[in-house]
């Protein structure tokens, strides 16, 4: 990951042009406006308000974005009622147009949701190598301490109490009086380098020694960025949940899939906004803290630790300053050396005049040489070139400013760019939405009828204009008066609304009722004297102050069920014809 900012490893942090890139926009308070130190201090609170003003930025947009969005469906509301009144010839080329542009943007947002999953894990991975080096820290400092305390006790105790012995060994007299002082002399010797060897290791565990515990920190670190990568892969599942229901409505092209769609949209694009706010906030920090780590950490290391500074800037600038415990590394080394040379003389004064000495300096020197090779090993733990503490350090610095960065940033566009798509979905699917046809109805309806709605809004307007106006009167053509005789008339009403139609020639109030002609002549509403059938089937309904009164049936059951019922009333009106002798 390195490579993309065009850095390597090193044994030297330099912050790449990305970290520099977000340290470098200007810090400016959300209150008054006013500009900051971009120096990263989160105990400052103006420092904080600071990244809150780039922070705010997305939530703004995101308010933009939602307010553009509802006066553009307001809008198009208001356009498609005269664009179903006036249907274009080609509205079904720009429907499939607006379905091919949905499902490219939904394509390309699943693209960037999947670069914000890489990004993602990149962050994972930047944080999980920042544990790894902080836990090979703190492994190194506990593996040092234990030397240290092993060879404080080696000299202390071990060595020291062989040291003891051999002096109260030499106390016994003995004929060669000047042997015996020569050897009480090189004991006093070795007891005095003895001594010196142990106040250096303690000067040493002094400095080293510093309560420094980092498996508390390592432990939180792992635990909420276990919930940070949890929770973003959640969004992001849920994000491509919402690409492919885009997907679907805009193949499928139903206003239900539609309108799901986009309200999954605006869901996406709220979380997507929110994320990139907090992401925005969280990248121009690192940043910051980026361009001068070191600062930073040995400032909240003087705090929480009793770590001194020569330490601190031993291992974090290796090789710029001296070791701080070189002196007293190169002392207790210097001290073992003469201690061994003076058991070595003792050994050979002693030979032949103190028998019982013989096994004590045999114990003595094995001591002294596991003393002296833990010192040496000490020596290489506590170079910060060879210890691996300094590299570690360098590597966590590296996970954090280039990997983490790099992760945050990836995340932070994909983001933005998804909102950007998700927004450009929901006003395609508005306008697609728009433009779809009516549902057709499944069964046959007679258009004229007053008790459907009309097809567009002129058809109402004559329907509203054709019933205010006052009827004509008519000239001719008037229909025949009853017939005095009940028997002849109709039995149901709706036997004599059976000829009545809803044709729009007829339905007009300029134009009169026709009066059905007959095959023969007819005598009144009794009968007819030809061969024709019953003309009181034919005749309009009745008009009550110049409105049509309205059919008896509208449905297709009802008008079944007059056809029953005009069969019957035909029956018998014929019979009743028959009986009156109306028809011969």
């Amino acid at each position: 990951m390195w490579h993309l900012v065009n850095n390597k490893y090193s044994d030297e942090f330099v912050p790449s042009w990305l970290t520099e890139f977000f340290h470098s926009w200007p810090h400016v308070s959300y209150r008054g406006f006013e500009k900051y130190s971009s120096t990263f201090n989160p105990e400052d609170p103006k420092y904080i308000q600071t990244l809150i003003f780039w922070g705010a930025i997305p939530v703004l947009w995101l308010l933009a974005s939602l307010l553009f969005v509802i006066l553009y469906g307001t809008c198009h509301c208001c356009k498609n009622r005269k664009r179903r009144a006036h249907p274009a010839p080609n509205r079904q080329k720009k429907t499939q147009c607006l379905k091919w542009m949905i499902i490219t943007l939904a394509l390309l947002s699943a693209a960037f949701v999947g670069g914000g999953l890489y990004g993602n894990e990149t962050t994972a991975t930047g944080v999980q190598h920042l544990v790894q080096s902080a836990q090979d820290v703190n492994s190194t400092i506990d593996t040092t301490e234990k030397e240290i305390t092993t060879i404080y006790n080696g000299i202390t105790v071990d060595l020291k109490d062989k040291v003891d012995s051999l002096e109260k060994i030499f106390q016994e007299p003995i004929a060669n009086l000047t042997r015996q002082r020569m050897l009480q002399e090189e004991t006093q010797a070795l007891q005095s380098m003895v001594g010196c060897a142990g106040k250096n290791v303690s000067q040493i565990d002094a400095a080293y020694s510093n309560n420094l515990d980092l498996s508390r920190p390592t432990t939180e670190v792992q635990y909420y960025e276990t919930i940070r990568w949890g929770g973003f892969i959640g969004v992001f599942c849920f994000e491509l949940i919402i690409c492919l229901v885009v997907l679907c409505g805009a193949c499928t092209g139903k206003r239900c899939s539609l309108i799901s769609s986009a309200i999954l949209c605006v869901i996406g694009m709220v979380i997507v906004w929110c994320l990139a706010a907090a992401e925005t906030f969280v990248t121009l920090g690192v940043s910051d803290f980026c361009a001068d780590p070191d600062t930073f950490i040995f400032k909240q290391a003087k705090m929480s630790t009793d770590l001194t500074d020569e330490f601190l800037k031993y291992y974090m600038k290796c090789g710029q300053t001296a070791s701080p415990f070189s002196k007293d590394l190169s002392s207790a080394n210097t001290d073992l050396a003469l201690a061994g040379t003076t058991l070595d003389k003792i050994a050979s004064l002693s030979k032949g005049f103190y028998p019982r000495a013989e096994p004590v300096v045999a114990q003595a020197k094995t001591a002294l040489n596991s003393v002296t090779t833990s010192v040496l090993t000490l020596s290489g733990n506590l170079d910060c070139a060879t210890s691996g503490v300094h590299k570690d350090y360098i590597t966590s610095l590296h996970s954090v400013c280039y990997d983490s960065v790099i992760g945050i940033t990836i995340m932070l566009l994909s983001a933005m760019l998804a909102g950007l798509l998700f927004t450009l979905v929901i006003l395609c699917t508005i306008n697609l939405n728009g433009r779809l046809p009516k549902r057709k109805i499944p069964y046959a309806v007679d258009q004229e009828d007053p008790f459907l709605p009309p097809n567009d809004n002129t058809a109402t307007l004559e329907r509203y204009r054709r019933n205010m106006d006052p009827p004509s009167p008519r000239q001719d053509n008037r229909p025949a008066p009853l017939p005095s005789d009940h028997r002849a008339r109709p039995i149901s009403l709706s036997s004599s609304l059976q000829g009545y139609s809803h044709e729009q020639g007829l339905s007009s109030s300029n134009q009169a009722w026709p009066v059905p002609r007959q095959q023969g002549t007819s005598s009144g509403w009794g009968g007819a004297t030809g061969a024709g059938p019953s003309t009181s089937s034919n005749q309009p309904p009745v008009r009550h102050e110049g409105y049509d009164s309205p059919p008896p049936s509208y449905t297709l059951a009802m008008s079944r069920d007059n056809q029953r019922r005009n069969a019957e009333n035909g029956q018998h009106q014929q019979q009743a014809r028959l009986s009156s002798g109306s028809i011969v």
